[in-house]
């Protein structure tokens, strides 16, 4: 198979695989904030704004996980190796 179909292959494989990985760990904070807001009712304020903090986080890993592979797919700068 041309070298395009398998980075296409390769880079469709790889955003699948980040942005389950990024859902998982966002489901994760998501079940982590609860149980503590239901442990702690009085501390949900700070609970819910670190919640949001880390969720943040982990969705900016997703968001540079897609530039990154939209670069790879359009301006691969690897083209330049191939023979």
């Amino acid at each position: 198979m041309p070298y395009f179909v398998w980075t296409t292959v390769f880079i469709a494989a790889g955003f699948s695989f980040t942005t389950a990985i990024a859902a998982l760990g966002q489901a994760m904070a998501v079940r982590s904030g609860l149980e503590g807001i239901a442990r702690q009712p009085e501390a949900s304020d700070r609970i819910q704004i670190t919640m949001l903090l880390g969720l943040a986080f982990i969705e900016s890993l997703a968001l540079f996980a897609l530039f990154i592979h939209i670069v790879l797919l359009f301006a691969n700068p690897f083209l330049k190796y191939l023979q």
